[in-house]
Order: C-alpha cells, then sequence, then structure tokens
C-alpha cells in the first residue's frame, strides 16, 4: 500500500511546478492532509517567473512647472500599481545635475537602494528590483562656484522607467486570516521558502474537525505571475484522543489526558492579568470591531508565553484571534510581529479568561507593545475594567478598518492578559 501523501491542489489539479497569475484578491490553494495524519513538516516555495526589463506604461508624469521644457524643481512619475522598477532615464542632459529619488512602496515613501541620487542623464541607470507605484526627483544642481549638489532647478525633460513583470508583495494566507507569511518587495527569481506553514495548517485542521482541507490564498499586490517552484510534505501519525474515563491498564492506553495547548508553562506567571477580573462594560467583538492594549516590556529575564482577553460569546462560535504588534507612534503597527493566535470562545452565559500561547516562548526587547484583539466565525463581547496594573497602558477600539480610537474613560483598560516564563 502506498504512502499517505499531502495534496497542494488549485482548481483541484496539482499546484506543484505549476504558474499562476496571483493578484490582491488571491488565488486559492488547497492543502489536503490524509485523514488520521497530522503535518511535521511542510517545504513550500515560490518564484518569480519573469525578470526581464522593459519600459514602462501608462505612467502619470507631473512636475512643478507643469511641463519639462522649463527648469524644474521636483518631478514626478505615477502609475497606480506596486512594479518592480530596474532603472530609469532622464530625458534631457543638463550638465551637473542630478535627482534625489524617493520611491512609494507599500504606501510609503522610502529612498532608492542602494544609492538615492543619480545624475540627469539619457543614458539608462538601472539599479537592484524595488516595489513602488510612485516615483519622486527632488533636482539638484551645482550653483556659482559651489561643487557640490544643492536643490535647484534643472531641465529633466521627462523620465523614462524601465520595470519587469516580477510579483510584488507575495503573501500566504490561511483561509480569510491576514496573510501569515509575507515577502516585503519584489519576488526573486530565486526560490523563496515559505516557512510556518505546518503548524498554521495543523492548527486549522483542529480548529475544523472532520475535514482534511486547509484553505489557502496566495496574493500579490497587482497580477503578476508565480511559479510554485516545490513543495513536500513529512506526515506523522495523529494522536488519537484520550477515551474520557480510560484507565490506565497494561492492556489499554495511558488514561492520561492530552495537554491543553494553551495551559500555563512550567514557572509562567502573569504579567497583566489581576487576580479578580472586573467586568464594567461590555463591548462588541469581532466582525469590524477590534480592541487592543498598549502594555510595557522592559524584563530581560523572562520570556512572552502567552496572552489571553476577558470575554464572552455573543453568537455562534466565535473564535478569539490575538495578533501582537509593535508600537508606532502611539498605535499598534500595521504588521503583527507573529502569526495570530486563535482560541474557541466557551459555551454559556458567564465571561472568562481565554488564553492563547505561542509555540516557543517569544523574547522581546524593551519597549511598548500592543495586543490587538478581534473574533472570526462569530461575535463576543470583550469587558473594560477600572483597575489599570502597572505597565498597563492605552486602550484603544477599532471599527471597519478605521482609525484607532480611545475608550471613553481613559482610566479603563480592555483586560487583555500577558503571561512571561524565565529564560533559561
Amino acid at each position: 500500500m502506498a504512502d499517505p501523501v499531502v495534496q497542494l491542489l488549485s482548481d483541484q489539479q496539482d499546484a506543484s511546478g505549476r504558474t499562476l497569475t496571483v493578484g490582491p484578491d488571491g488565488v486559492a490553494l488547497q492543502l489536503v492532509v490524509p485523514p488520521g495524519r497530522r503535518l511535521d513538516r511542510v517545504r513550500l516555495t515560490i518564484k518569480a517567473v519573469d525578470t526581464t526589463g522593459k519600459a514602462a506604461t501608462g505612467i502619470t508624469l507631473s512636475s512643478d512647472t507643469g511641463n519639462f521644457t522649463a527648469a524644474t524643481r521636483w518631478a514626478r512619475a505615477e502609475w497606480g500599481e506596486e512594479r518592480a522598477l530596474v532603472g530609469l532615464a532622464f530625458g534631457a542632459d543638463t550638465a551637473g545635475a542630478a535627482g534625489r529619488i524617493r520611491i512609494l512602496s507599500d504606501g510609503v515613501w522610502l529612498p532608492l537602494a542602494p544609492l538615492d541620487t543619480l545624475a540627469v542623464n539619457k543614458a539608462a541607470q538601472s539599479f537592484v528590483p524595488q516595489a513602488a507605484s510612485a516615483l519622486a526627483v527632488e533636482v539638484l544642481a551645482q550653483q556659482g562656484d559651489m561643487k557640490v549638489l544643492v536643490p535647484n532647478p534643472a531641465i529633466l525633460g521627462g523620465l523614462s522607467l524601465t520595470v519587469t513583470d516580477q510579483p510584488c508583495h507575495a503573501a500566504l494566507a490561511v483561509g480569510d486570516d491576514p496573510p501569515f507569511f509575507r515577502h516585503a518587495g519584489v519576488l526573486p527569481a530565486t526560490p523563496v521558502e515559505i516557512g510556518g506553514l505546518a503548524r498554521l495548517a495543523n492548527r486549522h485542521l483542529l480548529d475544523h474537525p472532520g475535514s482534511n482541507v486547509v484553505p489557502l490564498r496566495l496574493l500579490a499586490a497587482a497580477p503578476r505571475k508565480i511559479r510554485i517552484d516545490s513543495f513536500s510534505a513529512v506526515l506523522v501519525p495523529e494522536t488519537p484522543a484520550p477515551t474520557p474515563g480510560g484507565g490506565g491498564g497494561s492492556g489499554g492506553g495511558s488514561g492520561q489526558p492530552s495537554e491543553d495547548p494553551n495551559a500555563p508553562r512550567p514557572g509562567e506567571i502573569t504579567v497583566l492579568q489581576p487576580a479578580q477580573a472586573q467586568a464594567l462594560e461590555a463591548r462588541r467583538l469581532g466582525g469590524e470591531f477590534r480592541v487592543a492594549q498598549r502594555f510595557r516590556w522592559d524584563d530581560a529575564q523572562h520570556a512572552l508565553s502567552a496572552v489571553g482577553v476577558y470575554a464572552r460569546r455573543l453568537d455562534h462560535a466565535p473564535q478569539a484571534q490575538l495578533t501582537l504588534h509593535a508600537d508606532h507612534a502611539g498605535v499598534p503597527g500595521d504588521q503583527a510581529l507573529l502569526p495570530p493566535l486563535s482560541v474557541a470562545v466557551a459555551d454559556g452565559d458567564d465571561a472568562g479568561w481565554l488564553r492563547a500561547r505561542w509555540p516557543e516562548p517569544l523574547k522581546l526587547p524593551a519597549g511598548d507593545y500592543w495586543l490587538s484583539v478581534t473574533a472570526q466565525g462569530g461575535e463576543a463581547l470583550w469587558y473594560t475594567a477600572a483597575q489599570r496594573p502597572a505597565g498597563a497602558g492605552a486602550a484603544l477600539i477599532r471599527i471597519a478598518g478605521g482609525p484607532w480610537l480611545p475608550l471613553p474613560d481613559d482610566t479603563a483598560w480592555a483586560q487583555l492578559g500577558v503571561h512571561a516564563v524565565p529564560i533559561v
């Protein structure tokens, strides 16, 4: 009998070795795991297909003078979607002039790498591929007897850009969850390995009893071709659930209950969560509603072990999703530091602490962090409390992807627990 294998499918066909056109909406993949097995290791690599440079089209040019026949102080080129930018040329020669280049990548203006200043020259100038949807040029020139380039008008004569069809910001997600993998920038033609898939796939199967299919979404910033270069997986037998009331006789199993994957670790301490939760005000969690609690971390002797939220089910069977973010100007940073943790919101009308832990404790550098929580598959309620513990900062709420807003009572906190273990 042949050994059971894992299948990676797209449109019910084997996806390994195929080239797929991938865009912001994503391409659906399926990871099919044989019943009675779980994933021990998965190796999935992707790469770009076409790295050939070509002239960019659909570019909108602008400058401070409105045209490129007169000396300009700045110029800008926009093309509406993230593309792999690999070169440019200025349309006119101006002795001693240069342009300081900035690119708009993933919504952030960044200097062109490796050098952000290029001479004004009709000859095409190339650089390493960079993801960008716009480019801005600050014009520099020598002034008088000065040999140093300073901001000064000069004739550019327009810009021409060279791009490739390499995908930008390729990502992979499980189902409708936020991507757990993201290759920021341009996807190269050399294979890039996607890490963490086995753990998240096993968690999905654990959360969906009776299913052996893990839905995946492969995404890119704009429609481009991605090749699934290789796929392999190693399976191990699934550990059977303990028999209720089973004894530990010699003819049967040990009768020991399986370990709760979110149980406290040995030596674990509570950093934020108080001994007694005090529910003051209930607020919705899930769908368009999200809450975040800031906390200070400066303990070099401990590692972050687990997090939690004081909540209860409102309807259906929601899964609380907890993510960790670095502080960015007083709000949670856009990107989570780790894949989200999911934990089921238990049945019942009473609120209680839900906790989830990462596979390994996380050593954090000192600084401010945010724990953000929402719910999927239903809605829940979370509760504010008045006695904010030491180390807890502001609590913020967010609705429908809008701005982070403070709670009406600025002394309340969101009762999001943080737990730590000693660093061995």
